[in-house]
């Protein structure tokens, strides 16, 4: 008996029932512990983690600001001639900035920010300019525009104002034409060279007038060198003149039929009538033409400033006088005018004319058709409140033409004065 009680309790110090409980107890102790301590860790770095990330958000949005207030304030000292004066960078917006507390009707007015300044406008005076600029003055260049389009007939003057124009125009031509001469009592034909210097000079006289239109006036006075030399076969002679006179006086009526609309250009009407008040002298040089001239055209004109686009069309027939009829004439021009400076502007064109044969008794001399065709420059600027300066020159594309020509023509505007008689004038 006792043997076997100390062999049983040495096999089974504890009983069994006992042993499964406290270890148990012990493991799920000690997993709750772990569990707590584990959950408190990622607690710890769940908050640390959010808060690194949102001061690294707020560190970013802060950078971004700064960039864009250093970029607007490049902006707007490009935009402005005085120097720019360098300010410091506004503060970076701190979180509380960023969400600001609920306003109240007591501190609404002091947390509201200050209304933005207005921008200077572009039109202010600036100050001084950079060696090698100069400021742009937008009304001067369209008023040297304009002017230039007045002076070449593409734009009337408005109702009250009128405009004189003296000018002096040197044309050199030299060409062949045919002439008949009598030998053995027969006619024969040859060609006369003649070396032309002429000096047209005088004024042109415009006023406008009501419902879009002006009254022309031209009044020209020349001054012409003529030598012709012929060849008769077995001889040749050469005479050189020197004559003077009234040249044609014109007399026209413009009217603006059409007002520039989308594509649709400027339309302007123009009847002239050349008069017959020059004369051919007795050595044969003709003063002005002296013929009866009526010419209709129609000038057209597109702007696209700084650049206006010019054409015209115009149909001339003169009257026969004398038994001789010239030949009627079409002519054609375009050209297009630049507003290169505030004062100054450029213009460039071709003159083309197509002349039929002219008669003589009712029979058309042969050869006596021709083209003249010249390439025209020219340049024109203000030298006052109402005075214009003009030059032009061309060269002759065709023998018909004039070899070259050269003008200048000083336009002085002015107002003309008038009486009101209640809504009537």
């Amino acid at each position: 008996m006792t043997t076997n009680n100390k062999i049983n309790s040495m096999e089974y110090p504890v009983a069994p029932w006992k042993i499964p409980s406290q270890v148990a107890l012990m493991v799920g102790t000690g997993m709750i512990m772990s569990g707590c301590a584990s959950v408190r860790t990622s607690d710890n770095m769940t908050d640390s983690t959010l808060a690194n990330k949102l001061i690294q958000k707020l560190d970013e949005r802060d950078k971004l600001i700064s960039d864009l207030q250093h970029r607007v304030q490049q902006l707007e000292s490009k935009t402005t001639a005085s120097t720019p004066v360098n300010k410091p960078p506004n503060p970076p917006a701190t979180v509380a900035q960023a969400n600001p507390p609920e306003k109240t009707a007591g501190n609404q007015a002091q947390n509201q920010p200050p209304p933005a300044q207005k921008k200077p406008e572009t039109t202010q005076k600036k100050g001084p300019s950079a060696a090698g600029s100069f400021d742009v003055d937008e009304d001067a260049a369209q008023r040297a525009l304009e002017r230039t389009l007045v002076q070449t007939g593409a734009l009337l003057l408005p109702f009250g104002q009128a405009e004189i124009q003296p000018f002096v125009t040197y044309l050199r031509t030299e060409a062949k034409q045919p002439f008949l001469f009598a030998n053995n009592n027969n006619l024969q034909v040859s060609n006369a060279a003649i070396r032309k210097n002429e000096f047209d000079m005088g004024a042109n006289l415009l006023v406008g007038l009501p419902f879009d239109s002006q009254a022309e006036l031209r009044i020209p006075y020349q001054v012409i060198n003529q030598s012709v030399v012929t060849n008769n076969g077995s001889s040749s002679n050469e005479s050189n003149h020197t004559v003077n006179s009234l040249g044609d006086i014109g007399v026209g009526l413009a009217k603006t039929v059409v007002h520039e609309k989308g594509w649709i250009p400027d339309l302007i009407a123009r009847l002239t009538w050349d008069t017959a008040s020059g004369h051919i002298s007795s050595n044969n040089i003709a003063m002005g033409g002296g013929f009866n001239d009526f010419i209709a055209s129609l000038t057209a004109l597109k702007r696209q400033d700084p650049l206006a686009f010019t054409g015209r069309l115009s149909y001339q027939r003169s009257l026969k006088k004398n038994g001789i009829e010239p030949g009627d004439q079409i002519g054609l021009t375009v050209g297009a005018t630049l507003a290169a400076s505030p004062q100054t502007s450029l213009s460039i064109g071709l003159q083309q004319t197509y002349a039929q044969e002219t008669k003589i008794n009712n029979i058309k001399v042969q050869g006596s058709d021709n083209v003249s065709s010249v390439f025209t420059v020219g340049a024109s600027s203000t030298i006052g409140h109402h005075l214009f300066f003009s030059v032009s020159g061309g060269i002759g594309l065709t023998q018909s033409a004039p070899d070259y020509f050269f003008n200048i023509t000083i336009p002085f505007r002015f107002d003309v004065p008038y009486k009101v008689i209640g809504n009537k004038l």
